[in-house]
């Protein structure tokens, strides 16, 4: 099938016509079963409205941006002398779909190009990227062309994610302060091999107050994460625990740097040693009883493994009067509810009997009241 644009030809993915060129026609946007909307990638979908118009995109309709004219098979073409597969790309199809940073503005168009990166062959693919390489960086940081550039990096191969990943050399501190380029990186780091990402990890080396800086930025963390999720090399992970470890209290207790911690004891099993070390130096039980930082004694018990655990809860009953407070505690009570459920004698003995002597107290605590309800329990069934 055959378009133009301005004037242009543009030729779209289809069988070859009578002088031998190539017709290249867009897929059909195709609606999810039940649904009143069209899939373009599931990355984007998550996107808040306030990121990204809501408005459901269309597919391209006659008068806009294509003028619809008789097809290939319309014409009688005979049969194709080379398959789609090894057709090569026509570099006038590209760039008559006009300047891409007119996705910035026009969604339909960049949700379009999303749907084409997906639904086309490899070599087609390798052409939209080059035609978009100009245009990256501010793709990137805009709504309607985060979607596009996360689209590429999850359907392209190495040598096209690498060529996407250039273009971002040297942004990468820009990049983390938007909420649409940290989703970019985010993706880069998910998507692509470790030595294609070693730029992110340099220009964020230098980041002001270093790795602990980076997990307290509101979207830094997430890219952090990340890092930790995709990343087994000991030696790309290890500056990152060094900064949690050395400033643990205060990423423990920051808004976004406790997810950080969370996913350091996770991801890292060979360091949550030393993350739970550390936590313990500066105080179980005070930070039990904080709003954000009892997340994280929440995620040693989730992921700290058998001998970090009991290390915890040692902290705890080794100080007077502790799992009291912490019973009284709001956001406490939950943990002294996760310390019973999996301590072992001799400790559990140990914490009942604390508990009991304390019983009036937490009865007359909000909080407290639950833990001498199942401590009376315990204690009546021997």
């Amino acid at each position: 099938m055959v378009y133009t644009l301005n004037g242009q030809v543009v030729q779209f993915l289809h069988p070859i016509n009578k002088e031998g060129q190539m017709v290249w026609a867009p897929q059909t946007l195709t609606m999810q079963p039940g649904s009143d909307s069209l899939s373009f990638g599931s990355k984007c979908k998550e996107s808040s409205p306030s990121d990204r118009n809501t408005s459901v995109p269309r597919p391209p309709q006659v008068g806009t941006w294509f003028k619809k004219m008789p097809s290939i098979a319309e014409e009688g073409s005979e049969e194709p002398r080379m398959t789609v597969s090894n057709a090569p790309v026509l570099d006038d199809a590209m760039a008559a779909l006009g300047d891409p940073t007119k996705m910035l503005s026009d969604e339909e168009f960049a949700s379009y190009v999303e749907e084409q990166l997906e639904s086309t062959n490899r070599t087609r693919r390798a052409a939209i990227i080059a035609w978009m390489q100009p245009a990256v960086v501010d793709l990137a940081l805009s709504a309607n062309g985060t979607c596009v550039i996360q689209k590429a990096l999850e359907v392209t191969g190495v040598e096209s994610q690498v060529a996407l990943s250039k273009c971002l050399h040297g942004r990468v501190r820009q990049l983390l302060d938007s909420p649409h380029g940290s989703q970019v990186l985010q993706e880069s780091i998910v998507m692509m091999p470790p030595h294609a990402f070693q730029f992110i990890l340099h220009e964020l080396s230098s980041f002001s107050e270093g790795w602990a800086g980076v997990a307290k930025h509101r979207f830094g963390h997430q890219v952090v994460e990340r890092l930790l999720e995709h990343c087994e090399s000991a030696e790309v992970v290890a500056p990152i625990v060094t900064a949690v470890v050395a400033e643990v209290e205060c990423l423990a207790k920051h808004p976004f740097a406790n997810f950080v911690v969370q996913h350091t004891l996770e991801y890292v099993p060979a360091q949550r040693h030393l993350v739970v070390s550390a936590l313990i130096q500066v105080g179980v039980p005070q930070l039990a009883q904080h709003r954000v930082a009892s997340k994280v004694i929440r995620g040693v018990f989730e992921h700290g493994g058998a001998k970090n655990q009991r290390a915890v809860h040692q902290a705890i009953l080794s100080t007077p009067n502790a799992i009291v407070e912490v019973s009284c505690s709001g956001v406490g009570s939950f943990i002294v509810h996760r310390m019973l459920e999996s301590l072992q004698e001799p400790l559990y003995s140990m914490a009942l009997q604390q508990l009991a002597m304390a019983i009036p107290r937490l009865q007359a605590s909000k909080h407290g009241s639950h833990i001498a309800a199942r401590v009376s329990t315990a204690l009546s069934r021997g």
